[in-house]
């Protein structure tokens, strides 16, 4: 059967009563169905109502809501009554006004987005944590985002009304729709006045102003689109509270004002890019000098490669690449260079050779790794990887 959608009279009611009610089942799980209901089923991107039921002398939690083809809403419960009678329904307030506040507010960015941006809207998806628009364009400028989120707040503090219409097929061809309808009857028309008529049959605001605010949270391309995330009313603040914490936080490590916290970071990659600059000479030099004293203390094998095997605390792995480079610029060194992980133990290995030298790296390391426990490869001039920390040292020369 259908059910009756209370939802759509008073989108602010939050009990009601029914009079008849029956066991389902929606997908796997164990649903309960009215003949009417205030609870909203997830569609048009609006996530489902919960709240509870009284029913047969028990109270059984609903934890979401669904609606299947027929029309029939599903409230889905964990455990089903153990009789059936006459219910009283319960939503959650908090969370339909929630979701009443950011469907709205999605409607009114969405014609924004298009009215400043001619960026008109694919999906939208209105989640439990954050919204997101969908658009079908590929870029959108920074400032006609922050024009349409003007737009759209200077709506929500003029207090408009939000009106629900079932018009005519001739008052319908005469309204301007942000898109067309995917029903052919009983079409819902949600009509921010003055400003945006959209065929949807969520619930929303009756008043603009009960939003409060919307906010722009972030912009990112998207399966060749752009997907914006936003913000409204409560999450808003919320979301603004933790970013002005985070800021705060910082303005107080740096010792500076919060609107001086970008010149202090900019100040800070400064003294560490010189700081970098500085280190990137030491090593440079560092290299040198072991280099020499390596190179010095292996003179050229008679058999034409000279193997230098190495460990060195400390080092990473850009430090262990740039030594194996200077060995192996002898043409007959094999060199392996390595240093343990601070926190495994594993030794983190470069291996390069001459040029005058047939070992192949990448075999070599390969089979160092099956051998003692590990992984790595690469060409036959250089491989990289990692060995067990229970390699032996005897093995590095091997």
């Amino acid at each position: 059967m259908s059910t009756e959608k209370l939802y759509w009279n008073d989108p602010f009611a939050v009990d009601f009563e029914a009079e008849r009610a029956s066991l389902s089942r929606f997908g796997e799980r164990t649903s309960i169905v009215l003949e009417r209901t205030l609870f909203y089923p997830e569609a048009g991107g609006q996530l489902g109502d919960r709240g509870t039921l009284a029913i047969g002398g028990a109270t059984v939690a609903v934890v979401d809501t669904q609606i299947d083809d027929l029309g029939a809403i599903h409230h889905i419960v964990e455990n089903a009554p153990d009789a059936l009678g006459p219910v009283r329904g319960t939503i959650d307030r908090a969370r339909r006004r929630d979701h009443m506040t950011q469907h709205t507010a999605q409607h009114m960015l969405s014609r924004a987005l298009l009215d400043v941006a001619n960026g008109e809207t694919v999906s939208a998806r209105l989640g439990a944590t954050s919204c997101t628009i969908d658009l079908g364009v590929a870029d959108v400028p920074e400032r006609d985002i922050a024009r349409a989120e003007d737009l759209v707040n200077d709506v929500v503090t003029s207090d408009v009304a939000v009106r629900a219409l079932f018009p005519s097929p001739d008052e319908l061809a005469k309204l301007p729709l942000r898109r067309t309808p995917k029903v052919a009857t009983n079409i819902r028309i949600i009509e921010v006045e003055g400003f945006d008529f959209t065929p949807c049959g969520g619930t929303h605001c009756t008043k603009t102003g009960q939003i409060g605010v919307v906010r722009v949270a972030g912009v990112e391309r998207y399966k060749g689109g752009l997907r914006v995330s936003f913000h409204a009313g409560r999450r808003a603040i919320d979301d603004a509270r933790a970013k002005e914490r985070v800021l705060s936080e910082l303005a107080r490590e740096f010792t500076c004002g919060v609107l001086d916290v970008p010149s202090a970071v900019g100040k800070l990659r400064s003294d560490l890019k010189a700081r970098l600059d500085a280190l990137s000479a030491a090593r440079g030099e560092l290299v040198d000098l072991v280099a020499e004293r390596v190179l010095a203390a292996h003179p050229p094998d008679p058999s034409g490669t000279t193997r230098i095997a190495i460990v060195r605390e400390k080092d990473d792995v850009g430090m262990l690449r740039t030594l194996a480079g200077r060995f192996a610029a002898r043409p007959d060194v094999f060199a392996v260079c390595a240093s343990p992980d601070p926190e495994s133990g594993d030794l983190a290995i470069v291996v390069q050779r001459g040029s005058a030298v047939t070992i192949d790296c990448g075999k070599w390391l390969k089979d160092a790794a099956a051998k003692h426990g590990g992984r790595g490869g690469g060409r036959p001039e250089r491989a990289e990887g990692r060995l067990a920390k229970t390699t032996p040292s005897s093995a590095l020369r091997a």
